[in-house]
C-alpha cells in the first residue's frame, strides 16, 4: 500500500494515509477494519488513473460519498483498501436547459445541484434524500432511492483497467445524454450496485420544469394503524404527491430541530418574493407548528403540486375527500419541508444522541401486518431499549405503489468523526458530549437486526443494501448465477467494494 500511495502520488493525484475520519460510516460495526489509504482525485481522469493502478496492484477499491451511509456501504473489509474519497470531484458540469439535462460530478450535493439551478425555472426529476445538503449525487444513485430512478439518464463508468464508458444515448458517440433507454438499460446496471461493478465519476440527470403551484395538509391519528390505513388509502388512489406520517416522537423532534429552520427559510423566500402562489401563508403556518404538536399521537403530512395552483389544490381536495372524517390540523411540518429540502436536522437527538435508522419496502398488501408485527416487536423488547435508554421513533410513507416503514433509534453514545465533520462548530456547543456506550449500541444493533430479518420475512425490500440489509443470500439460485456472472465480468479480481451486496 505504501508503494502504492507513492504511485499515486508521483502522477499528481492526492493520496495519503490519514483514513480514521473516512472509513466508518454513521453506525460502524466495532470489527471493521481502517482503510490503509485514501486517495482524493481531483479530475475524473485522475479517478481512471488512481482505479487502474490500484486494480493492478491488488488492493480494493471503495468510493465514498457524503459519509450519511448507515449499512456499512463504504466500510473497508480488509486493511489494505484505497478509499476513494470523491469530495473533490463536485462540480455542476453542465445544465442543457433546452433537452432538460445537468450533468454532474459523482462528488456532488444534492444541494450545490438545486443552487446551481436557481434561476433557470427547473430542478432535477429524481428527488434527492433529506441529507442532500450533505450526500452525493453519486452516492444516491450507488445506494439507490426509494421509487423509481427513471430521472437518471446515463453514467460514466470507470472500469477496472481505467478506462470510461458511458451509458444510454450517452454512451453513443457524438450523442448527449437524452435518452437512457438506448439499447439495453446498462445505466439501470449500475444502480444500486452499492460501487460493486464500477467506480461512478459522472452522472446525467433529467431535468423537469418547476410546480407553479403546491397545497399542503396535515392530519392527526390517534395511532400507527389508522395513519398507515390512511396512507393506504390514498396510495390505492394513485394520486401522487408526497405522504408520509411520524409517530409521537418524531412529531416533537420534526417541530423542535427543523420546524425554526424550515420557518426562517420561508420567510426569507417570503421576503425576496421568489413564494409559490400556493404558500402565501408559509411561514406563519410553519411558525404556528412549532407547538401545535405536541399531543398529536400520529400525524400524516400531504404534498401536492401542479402545473397550476389550482391543479394542486384540485388533487390536495380529492385527497381530503377520501380522508374524510380525518381530523385535520395545521400544515406546518410538509410546508417547512417543502421550504427546506436538504437538511442534516435529524442527523442526531436534541440533546445530541446518536441516531440510526433502517427502512424496510413492503407491498401495499402487506402493510398492515407488517406495522402490526413491527408494533408486537418493539413491545416485546420495551424492557430492554428502557435499559440502555434507547428510545425509538417511526416514519412511514406511501409515495407510490409500495410501503415504507423507517423506524429510528436514539441512545447515549460518544459522537463519530463524520458528525464532527458535518455540524457546524456553532450546533455542536448545543450538544451533549457523551460517553462511549458499547453496550447500549450492541442493543440498538440486535434490534436493528431482529426487525431487518422480520421485514424480510414479510416479503419486504430495502434500499441503501451496503453489508447490512440481504441481497445475494435473498435471490433466486439462479438470479444469483446471472449476478455473480455479472460481477466477475466486470470486476474479474472482485476489488471494487468487496463484501458489499454479499449478505
Amino acid at each position: 500500500m505504501t508503494s502504492l500511495v507513492e504511485k499515486l502520488q508521483s502522477l499528481g493525484i492526492d493520496a495519503a494515509s490519514d483514513t480514521a475520519a473516512m472509513s466508518a460510516d454513521l453506525f460502524p460495526l466495532e470489527e471493521a477494519p481502517r482503510a490503509d489509504a485514501l486517495v482524493r482525485p481531483a479530475t475524473r481522469e485522475d479517478a481512471g488513473r488512481a482505479v487502474k493502478a490500484a486494480y493492478d496492484a491488488g488492493a480494493p477499491i471503495i468510493a465514498r460519498g457524503g459519509g450519511m451511509s448507515y449499512t456499512g456501504g463504504y466500510r473497508p473489509t480488509a486493511a489494505s483498501t484505497l478509499l476513494f474519497d470523491m469530495g473533490a470531484l463536485n462540480q455542476v458540469c453542465s445544465i442543457d436547459e433546452a433537452n432538460r439535462i445537468a450533468i454532474v460530478e459523482a462528488g456532488s450535493t444534492w444541494e450545490a445541484l438545486s443552487q446551481a439551478l436557481e434561476g433557470t425555472g427547473l430542478r432535477a426529476a429524481l428527488k434527492g434524500p433529506i441529507s442532500g445538503s450533505h450526500s452525493t449525487v453519486g452516492g444516491a444513485v450507488s445506494q439507490n432511492l426509494p421509487g423509481s430512478m427513471d430521472g437518471v439518464l446515463g453514467l460514466e463508468i470507470i472500469r477496472a483497467d481505467g478506462t470510461r464508458v458511458w451509458t444510454g444515448s450517452y454512451g453513443a458517440d457524438g450523442h448527449t445524454a437524452f435518452y437512457r433507454n438506448y439499447g439495453p438499460d446498462l445505466t439501470g446496471l449500475f444502480l444500486g450496485d452499492a460501487g460493486t461493478l464500477g467506480l461512478k465519476t459522472q452522472i446525467a440527470l433529467r431535468l423537469e420544469p418547476k410546480p407553479e403551484g403546491a397545497a399542503f395538509a396535515s392530519f392527526g391519528f390517534g395511532s400507527m394503524g389508522q395513519a398507515a390505513s390512511a396512507m393506504l388509502t390514498l396510495a390505492q388512489a394513485n394520486l401522487g404527491g408526497r405522504v408520509f406520517a411520524l409517530d409521537p416522537l418524531k412529531n416533537k423532534t420534526a417541530t423542535k430541530v427543523g420546524m425554526k429552520e424550515g420557518a426562517d427559510t420561508l420567510a426569507a423566500v417570503v421576503k425576496e418574493g421568489g413564494l409559490i402562489k400556493g404558500l402565501k401563508n408559509a411561514a406563519k403556518i410553519a411558525a404556528a407548528g412549532q407547538g401545535a404538536y405536541d399531543d398529536v399521537p400520529w400525524s400524516m403530512h400531504l404534498t401536492f403540486e401542479g402545473a397550476s395552483q389550482a391543479a394542486a389544490n384540485a388533487a390536495l381536495e380529492k385527497a381530503k375527500t377520501l380522508l374524510k372524517g380525518a381530523h385535520e390540523i395545521p400544515p406546518s411540518i410538509p410546508t417547512a419541508m417543502y421550504a427546506k429540502s436538504y437538511s442534516i436536522r435529524g442527523f442526531l437527538g436534541l440533546k445530541g444522541e446518536r441516531w440510526v435508522p433502517l427502512h424496510s419496502i413492503f407491498p401495499l398488501s402487506e402493510a398492515a401486518r407488517a406495522v402490526a408485527a413491527i408494533e408486537a416487536l418493539f413491545e416485546e423488547h420495551k424492557a430492554m431499549l428502557a435499559r440502555h435508554e434507547i428510545v425509538h421513533s417511526f416514519m412511514m410513507s406511501a409515495n407510490g405503489p409500495y410501503f415504507l416503514i423507517e423506524p429510528m433509534f436514539y441512545w447515549p453514545d460518544a459522537r463519530l468523526p463524520v458528525h464532527e465533520k458535518a455540524l457546524d462548530a456553532p450546533r455542536l456547543a448545543k450538544l451533549t458530549d457523551f460517553e462511549d456506550n458499547p453496550s447500549a449500541r450492541a442493543a440498538v444493533l440486535d434490534m436493528r437486526v431482529k426487525l431487518r430479518d422480520l421485514a424480510f420475512s414479510n416479503g419486504a425490500v430495502a434500499c441503501q443494501l451496503g453489508r447490512f440489509y440481504p441481497y445475494r443470500s435473498a435471490l433466486t439460485p439462479e438470479t444469483r448465477a446471472l449476478f455473480d456472472t455479472l460481477k466477475a465480468a466486470l470486476d474479474p479480481k472482485g476489488l471494487f467494494n468487496p463484501g458489499a451486496l454479499d449478505t
